[in-house]
């Protein structure tokens, strides 16, 4: 195999699994760790990875080239689960952020005929749902628009949340690592959601089972600095254990 037709075959092997050990693509590949270090490095020169200690990551750039609407369709009965008891935990009176994300979006279409609430979130989706809505007092977080995901990021945005605080946010992770913690695509994007953490009095994760055992490339909070964690019902007996013994209570949806 050529050294473009293998770089090629790592990109398809990280899109598959957004990150992997040197060790593991030697083994993958049948190549000497010279060879593999030298393709990692041409790849990053080129943009399309991220290198790390012992390992190499899919770039962010690369994802953000799918489709905007196909990363939101699946799992959609899953995080229609988890949105409905969410929508419990919205009253009356309530502030609330709404993180940007497709299990977030499907809670903003749950309070579209809510009363008496302000709405504070970063997802041009969720601003356009509820936008109709006279008895939602609500906020969009300025910032840059991040091309093709429909939400705003960067130090005005989180500048603004600094400046506020609300009853509960309700954040969504790229992925979530057990021992690693919530994680998610981009400094920016980790940022925001500190930010949004520390605003509230509450803390939601919304997280449908296909994000647990992964890991996106920057952490923003540990399991514990959750209230409570909404999930389906495809989360495992093992995992929900080892979640709880993080110190987050774990929620299934149905």
């Amino acid at each position: 195999m050529f050294a473009e037709e293998r770089r090629e075959q790592i990109l398809i092997y990280l899109k598959k699994h957004k990150r992997a050990e040197v060790k593991e693509l030697i083994e993958e590949f049948q190549v000497t760790g010279a060879t593999l270090r030298a393709d990692l490095r041409a790849m990053e020169e080129e943009g399309s990875i991220v290198r790390t200690h012992g390992g190499a990551l899919l770039k962010e750039d690369v994802l953000q080239k799918e489709d905007f609407l196909s990363l939101r369709r699946g799992h959609e009965e899953e995080k229609k689960a988890i949105a409905r008891i969410a929508r419990a935990y919205v009253q009356e009176g309530d502030a609330v952020i709404l993180d940007s994300g497709s299990t977030t979006l499907e809670l903003a279409l749950l309070l579209k005929d809510a009363k008496n609430i302000k709405v504070i979130t970063n997802d041009l989706q969720i601003a356009l749902e509820l936008q109709e809505n006279p008895w939602i007092e609500l906020y969009i977080v300025g910032g840059k628009v991040r091309n093709n995901f429909r939400l705003t990021q960067g130090a005005i945005g989180t500048d603004f949340i600094k400046s506020i605080a609300v009853n509960k946010v309700f954040l969504s992770p790229n992925a979530l690592s057990i021992f690693g913690g919530a994680t998610t695509s981009n400094e920016e994007m980790k940022e925001i959601k500190q930010a949004m953490m520390e605003a509230a009095g509450e803390v939601y994760m919304l997280c449908d089972s296909s994000k647990i055992g992964q890991r996106a490339f920057c952490k923003f909070a540990r399991l514990s600095e959750f209230k409570l964690m909404l999930t389906d019902s495809g989360i495992s007996k093992l995992d929900k254990k080892a979640i709880e013994e993080q110190g987050l209570e774990v929620k299934i949806c149905k």
